[in-house]
């Protein structure tokens, strides 16, 4: 957004507002507490496979099964991910965040990610074998999302159980936490 929103004068009942700005932004959203998930592709022609970890990721629709996440435009997941057609979101558990941290590094290779990270694949697409739970799908559209692309998927496959009793990982105010 260009230029700024003049402040509110708070009351007593209402709270004082703050210019937008994308640092702002940021700020607001960083107290929505979302899921932790790496998402996941094979590279074309088999190549290695390539991962990163993604918190804009939920369910779209139960009929069709769809789903939804967004990736950062410049990521070299979303561009395989393009290139096969395939993915899988792995939901983790909350002693995974060592999984999360690695898999958004960008100075750790992808070859090293999975290196360091036991995993299958299933449906074509590498799964985080101990996560919490995961989904395989084939892309069924791709949207621009300003400096983001909107993906969404046909779940093919999915499983759960490593864990089971487990809790999720959850991100919120800029640090992982669990449930409490």
């Amino acid at each position: 957004m260009t230029g700024s929103v003049a402040l509110h004068t708070p009351t007593r009942d209402t709270p004082a507002t703050q210019p937008v700005t994308s640092q702002a932004f940021r700020d607001v959203f960083a107290q929505l507490p979302a899921g932790v998930t790496v998402v996941t592709t094979s590279g074309p022609g088999a190549v290695e496979p390539s991962g990163m970890t993604a918190s804009a990721v939920c369910s779209l629709s139960l009929d069709p099964l769809l789903v939804l996440l967004c990736l950062n435009n410049h990521s070299n997941t979303l561009a395989r991910l393009k290139a096969t057609g395939s993915f899988a979101i792995n939901i983790l558990r909350n002693d995974q965040a060592h999984w999360a941290e690695q898999f958004a590094d960008s100075r750790i290779s992808q070859a090293a990610r999975f290196a360091r990270t036991p995993h299958h694949h299933t449906d074509g697409v590498p799964v985080l074998t101990e996560a919490l739970a995961w989904l395989t799908c084939k892309v069924a559209q791709t949207h621009p999302g300003g400096d983001h692309t909107i993906v969404t998927g046909h779940v093919r496959t999915l499983g759960s159980g490593h864990g089971a009793g487990a809790e999720p990982l959850v991100w919120h105010s800029r640090t992982f936490r669990t449930l409490a």
